[in-house]
């Protein structure tokens, strides 16, 4: 079923012919990467040389994510010295207007349409998701970058964080079944809806059949995304050992899908 994603990663990228994927990262990572996750090649740019396209990602970043954009020294220390953030680039004017009127470049010009980065962790084959963004509108682009950017770093597993109420479920949901783990360790700045969930992606065909909306849907129940007492009852009771995941597409008219998953 590899070749199932290498199939609609082709289709993906025909459908827009001017998108690219791109690595912007330490060089001295290039050997452990696959520069052709389901077989679409990766130029690797080395951030040694391209403080630009760096700037360029670190303003669009901050645009994304208002306050919580990743300052300066933290895309140097901690995005890509140790790692590598996956691109998707295009002509200026394939993305939205926010973007393109922060970034003054012309129709033609090369821009950052959508960036995924991961973080390694001490536990191999585990992933850590930081970062995703998109400014290509209504072409899938959030899902496949960061699908590719797993791809690109050989990731078996990924834990994120997100909020019940964010539409970036959908696009999370997108890789598979997302397993709530529990609280973010530390806190979060909108800690009382956020929560850490962890995505399964040794199993390349149900990735396949994920990405497509593929698999039957499994009985869940709904919990309105307000409802923080319920959700975080949840979050408990996965803590203690419960299996317990948000179902494909995870979200919908403003519920979370919840589905218990039966021991063994």
């Amino acid at each position: 079923m590899a070749g199932e994603l290498a199939a609609q990663a082709q289709a993906f990228f025909a459908s827009t012919p001017e998108l690219s994927l791109q690595a912007l990262g330490s060089g001295v990572h290039v050997p452990s990467l696959d520069l052709a996750p389901y077989g679409v090649p990766v130029t690797h740019l080395l951030a040694e040389h391209n403080a630009e396209l760096a700037r360029q990602y670190l303003t669009l970043n901050q645009l994304a994510f208002g306050g919580i954009g990743v300052p300066r020294w933290v895309l140097s220390d901690l995005y890509l010295l140790p790692g590598a953030i996956g691109l998707l680039r295009c002509p200026a004017r394939l993305l939205k207007a926010p973007a393109r009127e922060r970034l003054l470049l012309a129709d033609e010009e090369l821009a950052i349409g959508a960036a995924c980065y991961v973080a390694p962790s001490l536990t191999p084959g585990l992933f850590v998701g930081v970062s995703l963004f998109s400014f290509l509108p209504g072409r899938g682009a959030s899902a496949w970058v960061k699908l590719l950017t797993l791809g690109m770093v050989r990731a078996k597993r990924l834990r994120g964080v997100t909020q019940w109420d964010n539409p970036a479920v959908r696009v999370h949901s997108r890789l598979g079944p997302m397993r709530l783990v529990g609280r973010v360790p530390g806190g979060h700045d909108y800690d009382e809806r956020t929560f850490v969930y962890e995505t399964d992606l040794s199993d390349e065909a149900r990735v396949a059949r994920a990405m497509l909306r593929g698999d039957s849907p499994a009985p869940a129940t709904r919990i309105p995304v307000t409802d923080l007492l319920s959700l975080g009852a949840l979050l408990d009771r996965a803590e203690a050992g419960a299996r317990l995941e948000l179902a494909p597409p995870g979200q919908d008219d403003g519920h979370v899908l919840v589905r218990e998953v039966p021991p063994g």
